[in-house]
């Protein structure tokens, strides 16, 4: 069995039914474990290669997040919007924390941050070009 296929698995067990959400789940798990390898073995434990790190996993914890539950979403019949702004005031309230102490309390670089958190950009855009590929193909 494939590292894809076992990942894959993984995840429906985690209830990411949808093909195209596990899909960009997986790749950004895949993302995020790069990043923090890369920034591991080219700078070491070094602040900036920690903050590097905790930016990519706060940002793949908010899309893990925000994926599984808006799978669900789309089947809500009562209450969606409510629930949706309540997960999404929350998800931001405890990231704007999270963040706050690494800048303030774990002295962070805000650069490093920055480029753990736009992770997720990178993955929907390359998510977005590879569809966008298959499509053109297709015509």
């Amino acid at each position: 069995m494939t590292i894809n296929k076992k990942v894959e698995s993984f995840l429906h067990r985690r209830g990411f039914t949808h093909p195209d959400v596990r899909n960009l789940v997986r790749n950004q798990l895949y993302l995020v474990t790069g990043t923090c390898l890369f920034a591991a073995i080219a700078f070491g434990f070094a602040p900036w290669a920690l903050a590097l790190a905790a930016g990519a996993v706060l940002a793949t914890f908010n899309f893990w997040s925000l994926a599984k539950f808006g799978q669900h979403l789309a089947y809500m019949r009562r209450g969606a919007v409510v629930s949706l702004l309540i997960r999404f005031y929350g998800r931001m309230l405890l990231s704007g924390l999270v963040i706050y102490g690494l800048i303030v309390w774990g002295q962070c670089s805000i650069a490093a941050l920055l480029a753990g958190l736009s992770t997720v950009v990178v993955n929907a855009i390359f998510w977005g070009v590879a569809g966008f590929r298959q499509k053109a193909k297709e015509a």
